[in-house]
């Protein structure tokens, strides 16, 4: 079913300091929707907001820790307070870490469950009583091509997207009866931040090369709001891994085993030769 324009409609989008939030909050602005950004680094989020509105677009900048219930709370009461109810909420805050699952401190999986995850459910909680009131809304959550294949040195992060996949699926089941539709958005590398802030390093030694712009995604994601569809596997030439994935296991394993290896051969070279020019 093909929907209307965006004119007006109350768009929170998380992770919106950089990358695909960023991205998308710029091509949304320009659709005439009023997009409400959060993320943690409320210097970005600031001059993002400025900058849409110069351009003519409304923007409401509300910095938050989404991995802080509290102000998953407050953040959906601060949109509600200014602008009504959430009519799309774009769940795209996430990180990822670059180690095997031994060497992945728990302080990391415990965050990485809270902010990939649990944000995103606690926020859906908060926003979907106000859709139902207005009888239609769009919930779209950012999951990743790892959330089908999961590879090393993302083991966890890999599972906090299938965890994002399957919440989609039964989610969209939930709410389709009340006009709420669910997207699920999932990008095979994108050249974003997400490789620098997993490695700890200033540049991304996993960078792939052709991966995606984050406009590639954000113009994803508008055609999901104009027409929407369950998932979006971007670019689709992932979409036959997926399938092989799922009948020839064994047969992905060989291959996702001997990269993950090598690719971590690579980070740690890169991070040894990132010490020693420190040094």
């Amino acid at each position: 079913m093909e929907m209307e324009g965006g004119e007006g409609r109350v768009v929170l989008i998380t992770g919106a300091s950089s990358g695909i939030g960023a991205a998308t909050a710029r091509l949304l602005a320009r659709q005439g929707m009023r997009v409400v950004l959060t993320a943690r680094r409320q210097d970005r989020l600031e001059a993002l907001a400025q900058e849409i509105e110069r351009e003519g677009g409304a923007a409401l900048a509300i910095p938050a820790d989404l991995g802080d219930p509290s102000a998953r709370e407050a953040l959906v009461d601060q949109v509600e307070a200014r602008w009504g109810p959430v009519e799309v909420l774009i769940n795209n805050a996430g990180f990822g870490y670059y180690a095997t699952v031994e060497d992945t401190p728990w302080e990391v999986v415990r965050r990485m469950f809270e902010v990939n995850i649990l944000a995103m459910i606690h926020l859906t909680q908060r926003v979907v009583p106000g859709m139902r009131r207005l009888g239609r809304g769009h919930i779209v959550n950012i999951a990743s091509v790892a959330g089908y294949i999961s590879t090393p040195p993302l083991t966890v992060y890999s599972a906090t997207k299938f965890a994002v996949v399957g919440f989609s699926e039964g989610l969209r089941r939930e709410l389709e009866p009340h006009g709420i539709h669910v997207t699920v958005i999932s990008p095979g590398p994108v050249r974003t931040e997400f490789g620098r802030a997993a490695s700890g390093l200033e540049v991304d030694p996993g960078e792939v090369p052709g991966g995606l712009a984050p406009e590639a995604i954000a113009r994803a994601i508008a055609r999901a709001l104009r027409r929407p569809v369950p998932e979006i596997v971007i670019p689709a030439r992932y979409i036959p891994a997926i399938w092989i994935n799922r009948v020839l296991p064994r047969l992905v394993d060989w291959g996702t085993a001997r990269q993950g290896r090598a690719w971590l051969r690579h980070l740690e070279e890169a991070r040894r030769s990132g010490s020693r020019s420190a040094a």
